[in-house]
């Protein structure tokens, strides 16, 4: 019995840590204290705005809910109809020249005039935790007094490692870093820590996971975003993030369907064509969706790509006039045909930005809204963007794109029972997620206080830090050169491909050095970015190494890196490769006695103890180089070798020099 009541305990004890966060916060951060409860706990995220969801399971909820769907549905104007199927950004170009960081009276005024049913906010949107938290309440504030009063979706690409709006916050390793680790509990995790500090802000929506299989070693848009370039370890990862998003509640929005991995053009500026076809589509690209749907996501965006063998109907291209193929996200055939009928999906579809270019330098504005919502499209992301200030001012521009579309809808060009159905959908998400019910659960004050405490609190930078020495993947280690004795008087040299790294060495090295893994006047750092070979400064700092350590971010040759490596085995020294971003940098310089990869070389975070700022998953690598971790993760993507082609350039072949799934672990 005695031992029985000491377990008890010890439950009770593990309970209140696992729902503390700690207090620590990084140097520039909201600080608050940590009196005010550790909000995201489990048994607070009742509390959390937009967090309350009703619960299928009772008997007639589904009765009930349709019910209030209809109701609400049925006292809507076509306008607000309209309105609803809107997710806006305050902001005067998708290019961010101009954002708004509070509400003046005038944006509130047009916020009451639409009921829009969402809204997604970019990183000049985002400042701080107190400026976030009032934004968002003033925003919604400002719908509630519409006649309507439906409060918005509010929405931010927050994926973790290279894609992060909310730049004070924990930043997490990534998409391939997670695919590394290939520990789905640890996604999941991750994910977790993610949408409870979102919720916290007042965030109810995350565009992500990225659920793009990155079967295309040249993608310039995915890449470190994607988990891996096999579809059965990108959709268990996919399920996972999902599920760690809707622990807090959040809304998962999948991307970018039917898949954006395979391509080699950035839709955000050309309008990308796949030459899949729809078999092809099947056994790949569409595995991760699939797994997405039933994980239970709530939405699903659309990619803006062309699948020629797939979609058969054109249209006259603004740009040349030539006619192009409707690209996924204006495609009946793909949205309702494949989604809808063959997938079986019945969740929100929303759109990509219809300012990118591959919808904005082709398509009329009002033609890409009636093509997406006949297609079978719900909500349409961005389509104008709206800012007022200086001398721009793009309220009219909305105004006009509503009595457009008004005038298509009256026309008969725009189906009605599309309007309807894509509302319901919305109506019922936003009841089941509690935004209209109970939009607000805290004061202001309460609500900023629970920001402040858990946002980039200790607890999840702990956890981070973890997750990115997880996926840590060694390649090579000739000669067992790794890890380095960073105390043995041998002198090494850190080359970096930028002085944006400058921040995290100085930060490893006084970690390092605080545990007594370096002598840091055994380490020299230089930014060879704008450096050539037979550098005098180089050349020095060459002459004085016995190691040499070279970071980099890019998947293409530079030959300065392959002459440091002669240099130093012409004087029987050792040259490591970090891999900081895509690992198909590891088949550039086979001639590297390490090489080490690690996912993500963008954002910068802060440890437990508030220390920083620092690139996480480089920090990571670099501190595992000098022995304070061993890299256990594996390659979630295979590494192809280089040949050249006709002109003598490299290229990537189709014989694999690293295969997905291997990792070195010669240093445990």
């Amino acid at each position: 019995m005695k031992n029985k009541w000491i377990a008890v305990l010890l439950i009770l004890i593990l309970s209140v840590s696992l729902a503390a966060c700690g207090s620590k916060q990084a140097p520039g951060r909201n600080s608050a204290s940590t009196a005010s409860a550790a909000s995201g706990s489990a048994s607070d995220e009742a509390s959390v705005p937009g967090s309350g969801e009703s619960s299928d399971s009772e008997p007639g909820a589904d009765e009930e809910l349709d019910a209030r769907v209809s109701e609400i549905l049925s006292g809507m104007t076509t306008e607000q109809k309209l309105a609803q199927m809107m997710i806006v950004a305050l902001r005067s170009d998708p290019e961010n020249t101009y954002t708004t960081t509070e509400l003046t009276p005038e944006y509130v005024d047009f916020l009451k005039k639409y009921d829009f049913g969402g809204m997604i906010l970019f990183q000049g949107n985002i400042v701080d935790a107190e400026q976030t938290v009032t934004l968002i309440r003033d925003c919604q504030d400002a719908v509630m007094k519409s006649d309507l009063r439906i409060p918005m979706l509010v929405g931010v690409d927050q994926e973790g490692g290279l894609v992060n709006r909310v730049t004070f916050g924990t930043v997490t390793p990534g998409n391939m870093a997670l695919g590394a680790a290939d520990d789905t509990d640890l996604t999941e995790d991750s994910a977790e820590i993610l949408s409870r500090e979102l919720s916290v802000l007042g965030f109810n929506m995350d565009f992500a996971p990225d659920s793009d299989v990155n079967s295309n070693p040249n993608n310039p848009i995915i890449g470190v975003r994607s988990f891996s370039d096999d579809p059965d370890i990108t959709a268990k990862h996919t399920a996972a993030f999902v599920s760690g998003l809707h622990r807090n509640h959040v809304t998962a929005v999948l991307k970018h369907f039917p898949g954006h991995g395979n391509v080699g053009e950035d839709s955000h500026t050309h309008l990308p064509a796949s030459d899949y076809t729809l078999e092809e589509l099947r056994a790949c690209d569409l595995i991760p969706f699939k797994a997405g749907i039933e994980a239970g996501t709530d939405m699903i965006m659309t990619a803006h790509i062309q699948y020629p063998k797939i979609e058969k109907e054109t249209y006259s291209s603004g740009w040349d006039g030539e006619d192009i193929s409707l690209p996924a996200t204006l495609s009946h055939t793909i949205i309702t045909g494949l989604l809808r009928e063959e997938m079986g999906y019945d969740g929100i579809i929303v759109t990509d930005s219809m300012g990118m270019d591959a919808i904005a330098e082709h398509f009329d504005k009002t033609d890409a809204a009636v093509l997406a919502i006949n297609a079978g499209v719900d909500m349409l992301l961005c389509p104008v963007d709206l800012y007022q200030g200086g001398y721009i001012d793009t309220f009219p521009d909305m105004d006009s794109y509503m009595e457009k579309l008004m005038e298509r809808v009256e026309a008969g060009d725009i189906k009605t029972e599309e309007l309807d159905d894509s509302v319901s959908r919305i109506i019922r998400l936003k009841l089941k997620k509690g935004i209209i019910d109970e939009p607000f659960s805290e004061t202001l004050d309460e609500q900023i206080e629970s920001a402040d405490v858990t946002v980039g609190c200790a607890e999840h930078c702990e956890k981070e830090w973890m997750i990115a020495e997880r996926g840590l993947t060694l390649l090579k280690n000739k000669g067992e050169m790794l890890p380095l004795d960073g105390t043995d008087g041998r002198h090494t040299l850190i080359l970096v491909p930028g002085e944006y790294f400058m921040p995290t060495i100085e930060y490893v090295k006084e970690r390092l050095e605080s545990d007594t893994l370096l002598d840091v006047d055994s380490v020299t750092a230089l930014n060879y970015s704008d450096m050539w070979s037979g550098n005098w400064e180089l050349e020095e700092a060459l002459s004085e190494a016995d190691n040499v350590l070279i970071l980099s971010d890019e998947t293409e040759k530079n030959e300065l890196v392959s002459s440091v490596i002669e240099q130093m085995h012409e004087k029987n020294g050792k040259a490591a490769l970090l891999s900081l971003n895509l690992p198909y940098d590891a088949a550039c310089y086979p001639e590297a006695d390490a090489i080490m990869c690690a996912y993500n070389a963008y954002g910068t975070t802060y440890d437990q103890d508030g220390e920083g700022p620092f690139s996480l998953n480089v920090a990571a690598c670099m501190c595992a180089a000098f022995e304070e971790s061993v890299p256990r993760g594996t390659l979630p993507v295979n590494v192809p070798k280089l040949k050249e082609d006709e002109n003598g350039e490299p290229v990537y072949s189709d014989e694999i020099l690293f295969e997905r799934g291997f990792g070195l672990k010669n240093w445990e």
